[in-house]
């Protein structure tokens, strides 16, 4: 115990697997992005179930048009963010050299 406490240098180790703010976002936007599949897969699949419920009415057509394509716009805004991250990952590593 006497050792422990002469010892002034503690060497506290990194539990993450990430090294810099950059690295964990962009970690973290791909397990956000994991996460998110199931959900635009479904928005995709209502939208197609509300084509085929619409039976030829325009207001129901249009709904689902327009569900489609908020679920396409979600899912590019979704998947684009960790390219987008990356982007300003390498920016910020190419900066600092």
């Amino acid at each position: 115990m006497l050792s422990q406490l002469s010892n002034p240098f503690v060497v506290i180790e990194n539990p993450l697997l990430f090294d810099s703010i950059p690295e964990l976002l962009v970690g973290l936007l791909q397990v956000f992005n994991i996460i998110a599949v199931p959900f635009v897969v479904f928005f995709i699949m209502l939208a197609g179930f509300k084509y085929v419920t619409a039976r030829g009415n325009t207001e129901k057509v249009t709904e689902a048009s327009r569900s489609l394509t908020n679920a396409i716009i979600g899912s590019v805004l979704i998947f684009g963010s960790v390219a987008i991250a990356t982007i300003i990952q390498n920016l910020v590593d190419a900066a600092a050299r």
